[in-house]
Order: structure tokens, then C-alpha cells, then sequence
């Protein structure tokens, strides 16, 4: 989905606030981790807000929906520029990843199948150099 301008859009504060904590952070936090920090910059922002907010900027383009981890988690990115994902298996740590190689994959499959690509989300999973290491 092609990120929309802020200008755009109706930013209300609680909108702001979710969109910084999530601009803040390469970590893909989970609703609950945006919900703890966004509290410390607006300390009446309720949970549901939060939830509803990180929807509304996914829907928007403002962010993304990563991964869902093993207890259904949903972990959200505010870098919508086309990346992949790497996710350990052991730590659930979430790593972007950037694959020039996709503009040549894109022709081999629309040349050879007729499918023409708008988007993809490749998600590599393993281990993290941390847990590889142990």
C-alpha cells in the first residue's frame, strides 16, 4: 500500500503520538509495547485507543503489520518502504531486511506467469546471530 500524506489525513493527537512511539523504535513493537510507551507522552491514552490507532494507521499506509507471534501478537512497523522480515525462532526478535534482488525476481515471475506484482511480504525465519551463537 503507498503511504498516504500526513497532511492529508486527519492526525488527531492520540493518532500522533501512536505514529512517533512507532517512528521511535526499529524493535516492531506489539500494540501492549506501543500502549506503555505512548503512555509516557499522553498518560490518559487507553489501550483500545492504541488498537484502534495502530488499525487505522496499517489501513492508511502510515504502517504496517509485520508478524503475528506464537501467542497471536500482531507486531507493527512504521518503515513501509518495501523491506522483508527476518524472525528468530528462539528470541521472536524481528529484523528488517533489504533484498535488492526483488526487481529481478518481479520480472522473472511476471515474464514467465503473466502476473503482474503490486506488492509482496517475504518473512525469513531462523535464528538471530544472538541465538545462533548459544
Amino acid at each position: 500500500m503507498e503511504q498516504q500524506p500526513t497532511t492529508q489525513l486527519r492526525m488527531t493527537g492520540n493518532r500522533q503520538v501512536v505514529l512517533e512511539v512507532l517512528r521511535s523504535t526499529k524493535s516492531h513493537p506489539t500494540a501492549q509495547d506501543v500502549f506503555m510507551s505512548a503512555r509516557d507522552l499522553q498518560p490518559q491514552i487507553g489501550f483500545a485507543t492504541v488498537y484502534r490507532t495502530l488499525d487505522w494507521l496499517v489501513q492508511h499506509g502510515l504502517a504496517q503489520e509485520v508478524y503475528r507471534d506464537k501467542d497471536g501478537a500482531a507486531h507493527y512497523d512504521a518503515n513501509v518502504a518495501r523491506h522483508d522480515h527476518a524472525i528468530c525462532n528462539r528470541c521472536g526478535k524481528i529484523l528488517d531486511v533489504e533484498a535488492p534482488l526483488h526487481a529481478l525476481a518481479y520480472a522473472i515471475i511476471e515474464r514467465a506467469s503473466g502476473f503482474r506484482i503490486d506488492w509482496h511480504a517475504t518473512e525469513f525465519s531462523g535464528l538471530c546471530a544472538a541465538c545462533a551463537d548459544e
